[in-house]
């Protein structure tokens, strides 16, 4: 499998297990979701090379957070951290080693609907090589 794949499925797979209900991949959840969700967005394979017949790159990986009450920030701030933690835990899928070598943070207000929302964005960003 891609590395790129077994990151993602990794990191969708713990996000579930902390929000079963409230984590999406792919699509954008359908109107009426309930606030906060979080949405797992897009992967980038940023570079592969070869070392010894091991293959070795980096990958980062998006993660939204969104919440329909700019006065509940912490609320947003909570899951940032504790997403934050789940993508520590992530250090080896069935064909890769990970480390996670940084995160960028951002939280802006998001006006796309008639409730104004916080946007948590969090980018991932991983070492990886391929196992033996």
């Amino acid at each position: 499998m891609l590395a790129s794949q077994e990151l993602y499925t990794a990191m969708l797979l713990k996000l579930r297990s902390m929000w079963p209900e409230s984590v999406f991949d792919g699509d954008l959840p359908p109107d009426g979701t309930p606030y906060p969700f979080i949405h797992l967005g897009d992967t980038q394979d940023v570079a592969e090379f070869m070392v010894k017949n091991t293959a070795f790159g980096r990958i980062s990986i998006t993660v939204n957070i969104w919440i329909n009450n700019p006065r509940k920030r912490g609320d947003l701030s909570l899951m940032a951290f504790k997403t934050r933690a789940l993508a520590r835990s992530i250090d080896e899928t069935d064909s890769y080693g990970w480390c996670l070598s940084g995160c960028e943070e951002s939280v802006i207000p998001d006006n796309t609907t008639k409730d104004p929302l916080m946007h948590g964005v969090l980018i991932f960003e991983y070492k990886y090589w391929r196992k033996k």
